[in-house]
């Protein structure tokens, strides 16, 4: 195994593993618990923790209880996020990951309670080990990505179902970039980075959370092996504007590939401390699940 993928397993696990020992340890209902403990379970590539994990690595900071503590939030955020996309008011889809949705396999009261329940252990676990005022203003990036400037601004802008290409692009920035983004983001103003390799961070995220969702459309619209676990041309079945049904495939693999060109060309100036994050660029770009 490559350094990449023994870090994305590592530190996958590690964060599933904390997300469940904390749903297991509370006193909530064990209805609810076993609704969370099912959305968290059912796959994921854990991306975004370990996008934020890797990102401490590059800045040299030893990564502790408290910096897996705000990776897991970040995929609690993500997954109550999917959750609630996949209801009857949203997308109403029946599969994620080869499995029955929440709402399909636990009614959609109980997926709305578990989104919501998933949305605020995030923030308490975050505030629990919020220590320093660098600590807090992660806290802050993260609430401010996933909220209404964000990823909720994002799917806002994906019902609206927008005409243009501009505006397609806008809504993958926000739906989809902003959580990546935060999860760079996040880690970087937690250890305290100075100002320029802040920016080169930031635009390395915001292109590479772009070139996430334009991979993610191809996959749905080319999935013949059903490796995504999600019904084939989802997208089209729920009448959504994709960049793939503006300008076509061709065209959405020539814009991925340029976005995580710029990707990497935003932290070319970074040393080899920072290779992870772009072998990380060059396995999303070509990934088939």
């Amino acid at each position: 195994m490559t350094r990449l993928e023994i870090f994305l397993k590592t530190y996958g696990s590690k964060a599933t593993a904390f997300i469940n020992q904390r749903i297991n340890e509370s006193k909530a209902p064990e209805k609810i618990k076993e609704a969370c403990l099912y959305s968290i379970n059912t796959g994921g590539k854990r991306i975004r923790p370990v996008l934020f994990l890797m990102t401490l690595d590059a800045l040299e900071i030893t990564i502790t209880d408290k910096h897996l503590a705000f990776a897991s939030a970040i995929e609690m955020i993500h997954t109550y996020s999917l959750i609630h996309d996949d209801l009857p008011a949203m997308d109403n889809d029946e599969y994620r990951r080869g499995q029955l949705t929440c709402h399909v396999r636990f009614t959609e009261a109980y997926a709305i309670l578990a989104g919501d329940a998933l949305l605020n252990l995030a923030f308490e676990v975050m505030l629990e080990y919020c220590v320093t005022k660098k600590d807090i203003a992660a806290a802050r990036e993260i609430s401010k990505a996933s909220g209404y400037e964000g990823m909720i601004g994002g799917q806002v802008l994906d019902m609206a179902k927008p005409d243009t290409v501009k505006d397609i692009l806008e809504m993958y920035s926000l739906k989809t970039g902003a959580l990546i983004r935060t999860s760079v983001i996040s880690a970087a103003v937690m250890s305290g980075c100075n100002k320029k390799t802040l920016k080169r961070l930031s635009d390395y995220a915001m292109n590479l959370g772009i070139a996430f969702q334009l991979r993610d459309d191809y996959l749905d619209k080319t999935d013949i092996n059903d490796k995504t676990g999600k019904p084939k041309d989802s997208d089209k079945k729920n009448n959504k504007a994709t960049y793939i049904s503006k300008k076509g495939i061709t065209a959405n693999e020539q814009k991925l590939h340029k976005h995580t060109d710029k990707a990497l060309k935003a932290i070319v100036t970074l040393d080899e401390k920072f290779d992870m994050l772009r072998s990380l660029a060059n396995y999303l770009d070509n990934r088939m699940k």
